[in-house]
């Protein structure tokens, strides 16, 4: 039975449409009619877990089967959390407000390091032990995937069974096989597990390791994955509130420092009637004013130019706009330019990453300056008054000439619209810190200092203070940076350091008002544990902790 929310509950907490469901395009299924029933997790709030297309995808994909109910959760914010303790209430799912540890499966999207802690303190709020180890038959299986499978050893304590890779094909197998479980009247934990393990892209952290290899899962027909039936649209405005297709995945590019590319390897390409006709159906039940078209580098869809043409002749005279993130420069040149010219107008994404062509060759990031600064001219004449940079600082062989490059090429930039229009040009820098993350060419370097990190992000923000009207920079916290480098490159004995934080009331790390690196310093030394082991180089001898992960490229 559902959990009935109190007027005074929902009106005690901000923005309570986050708990409530009933969402246009939300599934509601009596768990009696189903075989197996799924809790998915973004562990984020509602906002940022509402705008990730991977959980959309699997939502549609496991309702569509009529023995299975999936529902949503997130992770509740700070006022609803002290309410749900308080009043002995346990976590519950947004479509039947059942508590979630009286779901068969609950399964966690993880796709980046700082949200550990959410996914303890979610299983905590539910009732459950948070230890794989101390969970039998009776509680949900717990799963998770995501990016941070790649490497899943720092919280393989917590999680029962991890999907490395893509998700679509084998949580079908996953529901397979825990539906004949039931059927079959046994309660053997264990069992299951190990007939989980047979899965390809399964990972059972529990099972004897010696010898094993588990290798990343990826689907084969994309249009399968994004033929979604059911586009929910929130009562509240979410990061993405927009409609979100995924016109390619994978990426024929190496950027030495990407991991994605790893991750969603090999290039597969969504065509163009295909994507014609999703944005056509969805816009239909929606009535979404944005329709973006993602990918890792949509620039390479070799049918870009016809896929923006025919969705501009589709949406004309409606309001729409089409946005595309991160492009290669060369993609907007010429027929691709005045397409846009027509739509209405967000702002342009370029990501040169560093600021010299010497550090863009060592990266192996493929850009030209130039043609960057051709597209920046045709922008500002087709009414652009924002274009978005995203930079790269700590990169191996950085010197100061990289970042006098980034201011260089942002005030030129700025500049540049100066030259079109006569008025200001509005540039958006963001700046990140480089982690070398596994799976990527750089994987083995080790990361740049504290220090050294804080001393190149003052030196840019001074150097950019006098253009403070027209460009804007933003910085990544170096604290967070180093703490996301230690997870993402950590192994298992991290485990009982992300619990202590949790318990210590980490929380939200990536969120930078709630971070608080001392509770992590804390749980550091309170497990002697050595934080440069993790951030410095590794020799080719050196066994990694992901190694056992094979990503297929």
């Amino acid at each position: 039975m559902g959990i009935e929310l109190s007027k005074e509950l929902l009106l005690s907490v901000m923005k309570p449409a986050r708990y409530i469901g009933g969402e246009l395009g939300s599934v509601v299924k009596d768990h009696s009619s189903v075989d197996v029933s799924v809790c998915l997790c973004f562990p984020d709030t509602y906002e940022i877990g509402m705008s990730h297309l991977g959980l959309r995808i699997l939502y549609d994909l496991l309702n569509r089967r009529p023995d299975c109910a999936a529902e949503r959760v997130f992770s509740p914010w700070v006022d609803m959390e002290d309410r749900l303790r308080s009043g002995g209430i346990p976590l519950f799912s947004l479509e039947t407000k059942t508590p979630v540890k009286d779901f068969d499966i609950f399964g966690f999207s993880i796709q980046y390091e700082l949200s550990f802690t959410n996914v303890l303190n979610i299983l905590s709020l539910s009732g459950i032990p948070l230890k794989s180890s101390e969970r039998d038959a009776t509680f949900p299986l717990v799963i998770a995937g995501g990016a941070c499978s790649l490497n899943p050893e720092p919280m393989a304590d917590f999680i029962d069974l991890f999907v490395v890779g893509e998700a679509e094909e084998s949580i079908l197998e996953i529901i397979d096989k825990l539906k004949a479980h039931k059927n079959s009247g046994k309660a053997d934990k264990a069992a299951l597990l190990v007939d989980m393990s047979r899965i390809e892209g399964v990972y059972v952290p529990s099972l004897p390791e010696e010898g094993r290899k588990v290798r990343k899962r990826f689907v084969r027909d994309l249009a399968k994955s994004m033929d979604i039936q059911n586009w929910i649209v929130p009562y509240i405005e979410i990061v993405h509130d927009r409609l979100s297709i995924e016109i390619m995945r994978g990426c024929p590019n190496t950027c030495r420092f990407c991991q994605a590319r790893s991750a969603f390897y090999p290039l597969r390409i969504l065509k163009a009637d295909k994507v014609v006709e999703i944005a056509r159906r969805l816009y239909q039940k929606t009535g979404y004013d944005e329709v973006s078209l993602l990918s890792l580098s949509s620039s390479d869809h070799p049918e870009l130019e016809d896929i923006v043409r025919r969705l501009a002749e589709e949406f004309k005279d409606k309001g729409i706009s089409i946005a595309l993130p991160s492009l290669r420069a060369k993609a907007y040149v010429g027929e691709l330019s005045g397409i846009f010219a027509s739509t209405r107008k967000t702002s342009l994404t370029f990501a040169p990453e560093a600021g010299t062509q010497r550090l863009r060759d060592v990266i192996q990031k493929n850009i030209d300056i130039e043609e960057l600064f051709s597209v920046a001219r045709q922008a500002y004449r087709s009414g652009y008054r924002l274009l978005k940079l995203y930079f790269m600082i700590g990169l191996p062989s950085e010197t100061r000439e990289d970042l006098d490059g980034i201011i260089d090429l942002a005030v030129r930039l700025s500049r540049l619209k100066k030259e079109v229009d006569g008025h200001p040009a509005q540039l958006n820098l963001s700046v990140s810190n480089f982690i070398p993350k596994p799976h990527t060419l750089f994987q083995r370097h080790g990361m740049d200092t504290m220090e050294g990190l804080l001393e190149k992000q003052e030196y840019l923000r001074s150097s950019l203070k006098k253009f403070k009207g027209s460009i804007r920079p933003t910085f990544h916290d170096a604290r967070a940076s180093i703490l996301e480098c230690i997870l993402a490159r950590g192994d298992r004995r991290l485990g009982r350091v992300i619990l202590d934080a949790a318990r210590s009331g980490a929380r939200f790390d990536a969120w930078s008002n709630f971070f608080n690196f001392s509770l992590w310093q804390d749980a550091f030394k309170k497990h002697g544990v050595c934080q440069t082991e993790y951030l410095g180089p590794k020799q080719d001898s050196d066994p990694l902790p992901w190694g056992f992960i094979d990503i297929g490229c």
